[in-house]
C-alpha cells in the first residue's frame, strides 16, 4: 500500500462510520471504528481519539458505562484537538462524573467559541455539579438571559440549583416553566414530580418533626434526591424495594431519616456513575463516617444485588394501576375545583368539596390534598392581587 492510499482507506472507513450513525446501525458503526482504532496508520494521531471518544460515546449510549471509562482511563489527545473533539470529550466525560476532566475540555473548546451558548450551559452544569454554587448562578442565568428564559435544559438546570439550596418553591417554578416549554420531556417531569415529593415531605418534617416515623421518610427522601441528581424511576423502585425489605427484617436503628437515604442512594447507584459517600454526604448534609456505617447495615442485611420477586413486581405494577386510576379521578375533582375556587369563602371549604366527591383513603393523602388546595388558593389570590 503506497503513500496515497493510506489515507484514502482511512476516509472510507470515517465514511462508514458517519453513514452507520446517520442510519442508526450501532454495530456497523462499532465495526468501523473497531477498524479504525486497529490501523496502524493513525496510531498516535488525532484521528485515533477520535476515534477512541466515539466508540465510547456508542458504549454509553447503549448502557455499557463501564466499559467506556475503561476505555477512557488515562485518555490523553494527541497533538492539538479540534472544537468538535474537544466538545465530545466534554459530553462523555460529564456523563462519567469525571468532572475535572470535563471542565479541561469544555474550557478549551470555550476558548475557541466563547459565545456558544449549548456549551456555556453545560459549563454552568458542570460548576454546579462541582459545588461552585455561586459561578453556576452567574453562568446559567447570563445563558437563561441570552435564550430569553426558553431553553428547558437551562431553565432546569437552574432548579437544580434552588433546589441545592433548598429553595424548593422556586426550583418548582423553573421547573414548571421548562415542563412548559417541553411538556413530552421525561427527565424534566420525573425531576418536577420528585421535587414537589421532597418539597411536600421536607415542609412535614419541619411542621409535624418526631410525628413521622423514620421508615415512613427515607425511601420519600431518596426518591426525591435520586430524581435532583438525575437518575430514573427504576432507581427510585428499586430504593423503595430495597428499603421495604430491609424494615421487614429489623427496624432501623437511629433518628435522622436523612443518613438511611443518602445510605440508600449509595446502594442503589454504587455499580454505575455515581456520587462517592463523601459526595453523597455532603448532598443530604450527614457525616460521610455515618453514612458508611448505615449503608455496610444495609448491604450485610439485604442482598442489594438480588434480582426482584416477579411476584413482589406484579403486585407492585398492579398497585401502581390502582393508583394512576385513582391519581386520574382525582386529578378530574382537582380540575373541576380549580373552576369554581371563587364561590368558596376559605381554603377549608374547598378541601371538604373535594372530599365530599373522593374521600381521601388516609391521613397522609388528606394532607396531600390540602397542601394542593392551600397552593392552589394562594395563587389565586396572587394573580388578583397583580
Amino acid at each position: 500500500m503506497n503513500g496515497d492510499e493510506k489515507p484514502g482507506k482511512i476516509s472510507w472507513l470515517w465514511k462508514q462510520v458517519d453513514d452507520a450513525r446517520r442510519s442508526r446501525n450501532p454495530e456497523r458503526a462499532r465495526e468501523g471504528l473497531e477498524r479504525l482504532l486497529a490501523s496502524q496508520e493513525i496510531r498516535g494521531t488525532p484521528d485515533h481519539d477520535l476515534a477512541l471518544l466515539h466508540l465510547s460515546q456508542l458504549e454509553i449510549e447503549e448502557g455499557r458505562v463501564a466499559d467506556a471509562a475503561r476505555r477512557l482511563q488515562g485518555f490523553h489527545w494527541h497533538g492539538i484537538p479540534g472544537p468538535a473533539a474537544l466538545l465530545l470529550a466534554a459530553d462523555l466525560f460529564l456523563r462519567l462524573d469525571w468532572y475535572d476532566e470535563s471542565m479541561e475540555a469544555l474550557e478549551d473548546y470555550l476558548r475557541h467559541y466563547p459565545q456558544d451558548t449549548d456549551a456555556l450551559r453545560k459549563k454552568g452544569l458542570l460548576l454546579l455539579m462541582r459545588n461552585r454554587d455561586a459561578e453556576a448562578e452567574r453562568t446559567l442565568n447570563s445563558v437563561a438571559r441570552r435564550e430569553k428564559f426558553r431553553v428547558p435544559s437551562t431553565l432546569s438546570y437552574l432548579a437544580m440549583l434552588e433546589a441545592k439550596r433548598g429553595n424548593l418553591e422556586e426550583s418548582l417554578h423553573l421547573l414548571l416553566q421548562a415542563r412548559g416549554l417541553a411538556p413530552f420531556d421525561e427527565r424534566i417531569e420525573h425531576t418536577l414530580l420528585r421535587i414537589e415529593a421532597l418539597r411536600v415531605r421536607l415542609r412535614r418534617s419541619v411542621m409535624e418533626r418526631g410525628k413521622i416515623p423514620l421508615e415512613s421518610a427515607v425511601a420519600g427522601i431518596t426518591a426525591g434526591m435520586l430524581g435532583l441528581h438525575g437518575y430514573s424511576r427504576e432507581k427510585a423502585r428499586r430504593a423503595a424495594a430495597i428499603w421495604n425489605h430491609f424494615c421487614a427484617l429489623r427496624k432501623p436503628p437511629g433518628r435522622k431519616p436523612e443518613i438511611w437515604a443518602a445510605a440508600l442512594e449509595y446502594a442503589v447507584t454504587r455499580n454505575g456513575p455515581h456520587f462517592t459517600q463523601e459526595q453523597l454526604a455532603e448532598e443530604y448534609g450527614v457525616s460521610a463516617t455515618r453514612l458508611g456505617e448505615h449503608y455496610r447495615l444495609l448491604a450485610a442485611t439485604v442482598d442489594l444485588d438480588a434480582p426482584e420477586d416477579p411476584l413482589e413486581e406484579a403486585a407492585r405494577e398492579g398497585e401502581a394501576l390502582s393508583q394512576e386510576a385513582r391519581r386520574e379521578e382525582m386529578a378530574e375533582v382537582l380540575s373541576g375545583l380549580a373552576g369554581r375556587l371563587g364561590s368558596f369563602s376559605e381554603p377549608g371549604d374547598a378541601a371538604e368539596w373535594v372530599y365530599r366527591r373522593l374521600p381521601a383513603l388516609d391521613e397522609p393523602q388528606r394532607r396531600e390534598v390540602e397542601d394542593f388546595v392551600a397552593y392552589i388558593w394562594r395563587k389565586r389570590r396572587n394573580t388578583a392581587l397583580k
